[in-house]
C-alpha cells in the first residue's frame, strides 16, 4: 500500500506542468558548479552554480541530471553529473590511487554512452576524458578548492544550443538508451502495477532526507540469507518493476525536499504527507498539527511570519468550530502520512496513515481543543509547538529555567509519541502522566504546557473510554475553572490555591518561600498530612491578612469556604489520575484569581462593604 500509493504520487506528478518530477533514469541534484569545456574539450575553469537563499547564504542549484548510481564503498562512476573526484580527477581525502580509479570509471562509462554520438558536446566532453591528466591537476585546480567537494555538470561553450551537456536531446537519448540496455535481466509480475514480464530491480533507490546515510537509506533491501525465500536474494524477494521502483523512490525523494513543505521531523522520526489528488492543504497540512510560533525571530522571513499567523487564525476556527473556506470543498480527498525512521542502512517504518482530510482535520481540532487552557501570561501562545511542550518537561531550576542536560533520545521519543497521537486520534503518550506528575513534585513549576497536557491526557482518556461504551462518572476538563467538578483530587488542588492566595495576602510579594513551594507536592500525594498543617497555617494567614489587605482576605476567604463545603474528607493517599486532576484544579483557580470577573465589585469595594 505504501509503494502504491507512492508510485501512484510519481505518476500524478510526472504530468504535473508546474513542477514535474524527473523521468525514468533521471533525477534532480544539488548541483554547486559547472566544468566550463571549449568546443574542443579543453578545460577552461569552474563556474559556481550556487544561489543566495533570503538570508544570504549560498545554495546549490537543482538541476535536473542523469540518475547516479547509489554511492557505497565501490567505486561506481556517475554521468554527467559528479564530483571533482571523477569527472576531474581531483583528490579531496588524500587518496590518489582511488582518485585514479574514479577518474577512470568515469572515463569509460562516458565512452560507453557517448561515442558514435553526433553532437559537438560529446565529442568535446570525449576529449575532456582522453586529454586531462589528473595527476598535474592539483595546481590548475587550486582557485576552485570549494566548489570541487559539491556536485559538478559540464558546460560547453561556442556550440549552437543549450550548453549544459545534460540538457541536450542528444546526450539525454543516449543515456536513455544506456539505462535501457542495462536494465535487470530477471523479468517477472511487478507488486505494485501487476505489470507482468518487466524487468524486476536488483536494489531499491537510496532515500535522503529520513536519517541514515548520507547517501541515503533504503526503504526496501535484503541483504542477510534469513532474510531470502524460495532461493531469492536481494530485493527479488519483494519484486517491483525497475521503473516502479524508480517511480516511488522519485516521489518519497521529492517528498522529503525542505521546499516542498510536505516533511517534518518529529522527534526521531521524518513525517511525509501527500493526498491522492492536487489540494491547496498538501501542502503545509503538518503545520496545523505542529504549528509553528506566531512571534517568529525578528530574522524570520515576511512568509513564515504570515504563514504562521494563517496557521494560528486557522486553528483558531478549528476549536470554534468555524469551517476553514479553502478546504471546504477538499475534506473528502484521502491523504496519506508516513512516518520514517533511520535503521543503519535501512529506514523503519513508524507510522503509516490513510484518512480524508476531513478526519485529519477533525483529529487536529480535538488537539487543540484537548490542550485548550486559560494561558498564564500575555506571551503564552495560543497553540504551542510540540516541540516546545516537550521542552517544558524537563526539570526546571528556582528560575524556571531548564537544569541539567536533557535527555535527548527520551525527549525525541516524547515528541514523535505526542505526534502519533495527534495524527491517529488515539491516547496521550502513557509515560506523560507519570513524567508530569514527578516534575511537578521536584520543581513545583506548574506552568501553561505541563497542566495542558495532564488537562489533555486525561480529556482524552475519558472520550476514548465513552466510545468504547466504558462507564465513567467523570466529565471533560474545561479551558478554565469549573466550580461544579466534584472530584476530591480536583478540589483539594483548588484549595491548595486558594491557601497560597490566602499567605499572598498576608505576606504579600516578599516571600522567601511560598507553601506552593514547601508542600505542594506532598499535598498532591499524601493530602491528609499536607492539610492538617495547612489549614491551621491559613487561619494565621487569614488574621494578618485581614488587617494588610482586607479585599484580597476577603476573596480568599469564600473560595476556601465553598471549596470546603464541597469535600466531605481528605484522603491519605491520591491516585495517579487525582494527582492529575490536583495540579489541574490548583492550575485553574489560580488563573481565576487573576482574572477579571464581568458584573462583580472589585476586592476593595467588597472589603468596604464587609467592614
Amino acid at each position: 500500500m505504501i509503494l502504491s500509493a507512492l508510485d501512484a504520487y510519481y505518476r500524478r506528478k510526472a504530468d504535473d506542468p508546474d513542477d514535474p518530477l524527473p523521468p525514468y533514469g533521471f533525477a534532480l541534484q544539488k548541483v554547486v558548479a559547472a566544468i566550463q569545456l571549449d568546443g574542443d574539450g579543453r578545460f577552461q575553469g569552474l563556474m559556481s552554480l550556487q544561489d543566495a537563499d533570503e538570508n544570504g547564504k549560498l545554495r546549490p542549484r537543482l538541476m535536473l541530471v542523469p540518475e547516479s548510481p547509489g554511492r557505497t564503498v565501490a567505486v561506481s562512476a556517475a554521468f554527467l553529473c559528479d564530483n571533482g573526484g571523477y569527472l576531474l580527477g581531483h583528490d579531496l581525502k588524500g587518496k590518489p590511487e582511488r582518485v585514479r580509479l574514479q577518474f577512470a570509471a568515469a572515463t569509460v562509462l562516458h565512452r560507453e554512452v557517448l561515442v558514435g554520438v553526433e553532437d559537438p558536446a560529446a565529442r568535446a566532453i570525449l576529449h575532456h576524458f582522453e586529454s586531462w591528466q589528473p595527476e598535474y591537476a592539483a595546481e590548475p585546480l587550486q582557485p576552485w578548492a570549494e566548489l570541487l567537494q559539491g556536485w559538478l555538470v559540464f558546460l560547453v561553450s561556442g556550440i549552437p544550443g543549450p550548453g549544459y551537456a545534460h540538457e541536450r536531446p542528444a546526450l539525454r537519448e543516449a543515456w536513455q538508451r544506456h539505462v535501457a540496455a542495462g536494465q535487470a535481466k530477471i523479468r517477472g509480475q511487478c507488486l505494485i502495477t501487476g505489470a507482468s514480464d518487466v524487468p524486476i530491480a536488483r536494489l531499491h533507490p537510496g532515500i535522503k532526507g529520513a536519517g541514515g546515510q548520507s547517501s541515503g537509506a533504503s526503504l526496501v533491501s535484503f541483504n542477510f540469507d534469513a532474510a531470502n525465500s524460495y532461493g531469492k536474494s536481494q530485493s527479488y524477494n519483494a519484486p517491483v518493476s525497475e521503473a516502479a521502483a524508480f517511480g516511488y523512490g522519485t516521489a518519497l525523494n521529492h517528498l522529503l525536499r525542505r521546499d516542498t513543505r510536505r516533511s517534518r521531523t518529529i522527534g526521531d522520526t521524518t513525517v511525509v504527507v501527500w493526498a491522492e489528488r492536487p489540494s491547496p492543504a498538501e501542502g503545509g497540512l503538518l503545520d496545523y498539527f505542529d504549528p509553528p510560533a506566531a512571534d517568529l525571530k525578528d530574522d524570520a522571513s515576511p512568509e513564515d511570519k504570515a504563514r504562521a499567523v494563517q496557521v494560528r487564525d486557522v486553528l483558531d476556527g478549528l476549536i470554534e468550530g468555524r469551517d476553514t473556506p479553502e478546504f471546504a470543498a477538499e475534506k473528502g480527498v484521502p491523504f496519506y502520512l508516513l512516518g520514517l525512521s533511520p535503521n543503519a542502512a535501512r529506514l523503519s517504518v513508524r507510522l503509516w496513515l490513510t484518512a480524508t482530510l476531513g478526519e485529519l482535520l477533525d483529529r487536529i481540532r480535538e488537539h487543540q481543543r484537548d490542550m485548550a487552557l486559560i494561558p498564564d501570561g500575555p506571551k503564552r501562545p495560543r497553540h504551542p509547538s510540540l516541540w516546545s511542550l516537550v521542552l517544558d518537561c524537563r526539570a526546571k531550576d528556582a528560575d524556571g529555567k531548564a537544569r541539567g542536560r536533557a535527555d535527548n533520545d527520551r525527549l525525541y521519543k516524547l515528541h514523535g509519541d505526542l505526534l502519533r497521537a495527534v495524527l491517529t486520534g488515539g491516547p496521550y503518550p502513557a509515560a506523560l502522566l507519570p513524567l508530569l506528575l514527578t516534575r511537578f513534585r521536584s520543581d513545583g513549576a506548574i506552568t501553561h504546557p505541563r497542566v495542558a497536557l495532564i488537562k489533555a491526557g486525561l480529556s482524552r482518556r475519558l472520550r476514548l473510554a465513552t466510545a468504547d461504551h466504558q462507564s465513567s462518572d467523570r466529565k471533560e476538563l474545561t479551558m478554565g475553572l469549573d466550580e461544579t467538578r466534584t472530584e476530591t483530587g480536583y478540589l483539594l488542588g483548588r484549595l491548595f490555591a486558594a491557601l497560597e492566595r490566602m499567605q499572598e495576602s498576608a505576606l504579600g510579594k516578599d516571600i522567601n518561600r511560598t507553601i506552593r513551594d514547601k508542600f505542594i507536592g506532598a499535598a498532591a500525594a499524601t493530602p491528609r498530612d499536607a492539610f492538617n498543617h495547612l489549614l491551621p497555617l491559613s487561619e494565621s494567614h487569614r488574621r494578618k491578612a485581614r488587617r494588610e489587605n482586607p479585599g484580597g482576605a476577603v476573596v480568599a476567604d469564600k473560595v476556601i469556604s465553598r471549596i470546603m463545603a464541597g469535600i466531605t474528607g481528605i484522603p491519605a493517599v491520591l491516585p495517579p489520575d487525582d494527582q492529575a486532576l490536583f495540579f489541574v484544579g490548583y492550575y485553574q483557580q489560580r488563573q481565576d484569581f487573576f482574572t477579571a470577573k464581568p458584573n462583580k465589585p472589585k476586592e476593595s469595594d467588597s472589603a468596604a462593604e464587609t467592614d
